[in-house]
């Protein structure tokens, strides 16, 4: 038999034992669903209604906050609407201002301890488009709250304050010191948190855990999944707002040099879009979201993303072809956003630009990011100038006592949705607590449909009574089960 025919056979052997392998692990990891509980501390109709009406006011007292703009005296009348819908924690609790930033000091039985840091931003992006029922209205219908920043993130601001009212008029003083913080103005990336951080630090307060929203108990996160999952996040991607600017000697329309700036961007944007310079990889945070979901999906899916040491370069190929979503958990993502050229359409510019936001990933940072982008510039005689960057957020152990409490207290409350860490794609305003924390838990407890996912920034958001009051049961577990 020809030696090559035997090589032949014997790659093809390889192959099928491991495949072999591959569907043997598959079958091994897989996990049967039991019946759900019922959800921990399940709150009556009249409380469920009073939470929805607490909403609905907080709704009602619209709070854009656009970049630039002095709004000031919206969060003062934002802050009577919360004193008068949480009497008691606006009398016991100390409420410190910095700036348009509310925080609250919620004093423990052990000062000395290190403390928690509940976080739910006040701030809502502005409303667009044909709404079902009117963005400021704070409708009740229909078993939601309906209006701007129901979901993000008033509606987890309303679960927290909820909570921390009932556990106040039932006498309960936490373990250690709870702080409460609302920033002014996380949707345009401000001050208020990294300003509040500045604040705790100078007070020498030492945090132990801090919450904030990123993941929520979503449908089928992924393909192959049925059913509900709560997703925990422990890290947020890297940001940056990067300009390209093309120079030349502008000129007359009527005889173009080669070379143009806009030419020079185009063909720039072009490369980046087609062959973008950042590598594809399964970080370790991207595998840990993979192995807890693996077990609850269907068959083909889980003998995919169970065996990553097999099928990992292959679905490095197939899962940017799926969406971009898919695409972004494994690379520095980067997309054009602006563009600015002649003020006339007969005059050759002097100068163009085209402006870029990036979003990096943690095996290829921020420096590592830029520099790949410089680089590529470079060779279209481009400037690059970087508006603003922040790297990736820090990793939260999984393993450690903290983080582990804080999935106890969401399978206790969600106990029909399996739990998953996962990357934070967006923002929020807990990366700044990151050097002051070592566990920072993203992680909002709202059960949301499709619907309400997609409302996110976009038109018709809505908060469900029921899931309004699960979050709170979710915050009032926390805080009594702390130890």
């Amino acid at each position: 038999m020809p030696v090559a025919v035997i090589v032949l056979l014997c790659l093809l052997g390889a192959a099928v034992l491991l495949l072999l392998a591959a569907c043997v692990r598959a079958a091994r990891i897989r996990r049967k669903r039991g019946p759900a509980a019922a959800p921990a501390e399940a709150q009556t109709r009249e409380r469920a209604d009073t939470y929805a009406r607490a909403l609905s006011e907080m709704i009602r007292c619209e709070t854009v906050n656009p970049r630039g703009s002095d709004s000031s005296a919206k969060f003062a009348r934002f802050r009577e609407v919360l004193a008068g819908c949480f009497p008691r924690v606006h009398a016991e609790l100390e409420q410190i201002l910095i700036g348009d930033t509310l925080l609250l000091k919620w004093k423990g039985r052990d000062p000395q301890r290190g403390a928690i840091a509940l976080l739910a931003h006040s701030d809502v992006v502005e409303a667009s488009g044909e709404w079902k029922h009117p963005p400021f209205g704070g409708v009740i219908a229909d078993g939601c709250v309906w209006g701007r920043g129901a979901m993000d993130n008033k509606g987890n601001l309303c679960a927290l304050l909820s909570a921390a009212e009932e556990l106040l008029a039932e006498g309960f003083v936490p373990p250690c010191d709870v702080y409460i913080a609302s920033s002014n103005n996380e949707e345009t990336m401000g001050d208020g948190a990294p300003n509040t951080v500045e604040y705790l630090k100078k007070q020498g307060v030492r945090l132990d855990l801090v919450i904030d929203e990123g993941g929520a108990v979503v449908q089928a996160p992924m393909p192959g999944l049925r059913g509900s999952y709560a997703m925990m996040g422990i890290m947020e991607k890297g940001y940056a707002d990067v300009r390209f600017t093309a120079r030349s000697g502008g000129g007359h329309s009527s005889t173009p040099p080669k070379g143009t700036p806009l030419a020079r961007l185009a063909a720039f944007v072009n490369h980046v879009e087609k062959h973008p310079p950042f590598k594809m990889r399964f970080t370790p945070p991207v595998k840990a979201m993979f192995r807890e979901l693996a077990p609850w999906m269907d068959f083909p899916f889980r003998l995919l993303f169970g065996n990553l040491w097999l099928f990992g370069p292959l679905l490095k190929l197939a899962m940017p072809m799926v969406s971009g979503q898919a695409a972004a958990l494994l690379k520095t993502t980067c997309v054009f956003t602006m563009a600015e050229g002649s003020g006339a359409p007969n005059v050759i510019p002097a100068s163009a630009s085209v402006t870029a936001n990036l979003r990096f990933m943690v095996h290829q940072a921020r420096e590592a990011s830029l520099d790949a982008l410089r680089r590529l510039a470079d060779r279209y005689g481009l400037e690059m100038e970087v508006l603003y960057s922040s790297d990736c957020s820090p990793v939260t152990d999984t393993e450690s006592e903290r983080f582990r409490f804080v999935r106890r207290c969401v399978e206790e409350v969600f106990p029909e949705a399996p739990v998953a860490p996962y990357v934070m794609l967006g923002g929020t305003d807990s990366r700044h607590y990151s050097g002051l924390c070592p566990c920072v838990v993203k992680f909002g407890p709202s059960v949301l449909t499709p619907q309400q996912l997609a409302s996110m920034h976009a038109k018709d958001e809505n908060f469900g009574v029921e899931a309004l009051a699960r979050a709170v049961s979710f915050f009032r577990r926390v805080l009594t089960t702390y130890r």
